[in-house]
């Protein structure tokens, strides 16, 4: 019999929080192109070249979708590969995001307007930026909470239930 664990309710809101961050990220990845690439022709934001800011939100969408899945299928049934398995892709999941926080920090710091006069394409793609960048830290935190919760779980079998390995095992005299 498997065993389960012991795993915070709270899981299952903060994997549906990644959930909607996915899709937050994935709709500014799409806003980004549409404004950048396909209107504007900017190649540049920045110090970052605008392809690669694309490429970042559409591509990590994906992880983040599914290690919030994970989350909340390990929070439903918690027993030890659902667990395992969550705790891994919320780790590329919170690797994907530090690596995005670096480079939305250094786009949105860098991208400045060429010209001394008001221009709502820069203005839009610098509140863009700091809404992938916002998104992007939000999806950091939580991930990193969720990791936390899981390796606690896995530590602290659900109390109630006994351990039937050897090594756990006490011989009475």
């Amino acid at each position: 019999m498997a065993r389960r664990y012991s795993l915070r309710l709270e899981t299952r809101a903060l994997g549906a929080v990644q959930i909607l961050l996915a899709l937050i990220h994935c709709a500014l990845g799409v806003l980004c192109d549409r404004l950048f690439v396909r209107e504007e022709k900017i190649q540049n934001a920045g110090v970052v070249p605008v392809l690669v800011i694309v490429v970042y939100s559409l591509s990590t969408a994906p992880f983040f979708l599914i290690s919030g899945s994970m989350s909340v299928s390990a929070e439903k049934k918690p027993i030890r590969y659902k667990l395992i398995s969550a705790s891994v892709m919320n780790i590329f999941s919170a690797c994907l995001s530090a690596l995005g926080t670096i480079m939305l920090c250094i786009a949105c710091f860098s991208f400045s307007s060429e010209k001394n006069e008001y221009v709502w394409s820069h203005l839009a793609g610098n509140m863009l930026l700091q809404y992938l960048l916002f998104s992007t830290i939000s999806e950091l935190l939580v991930t990193s909470i969720t990791i936390v919760w899981i390796v606690r779980a896995l530590h602290h079998l659900e109390t109630g239930e006994e351990s039937y390995s050897l090594s756990e095992s006490t011989i009475s005299s």
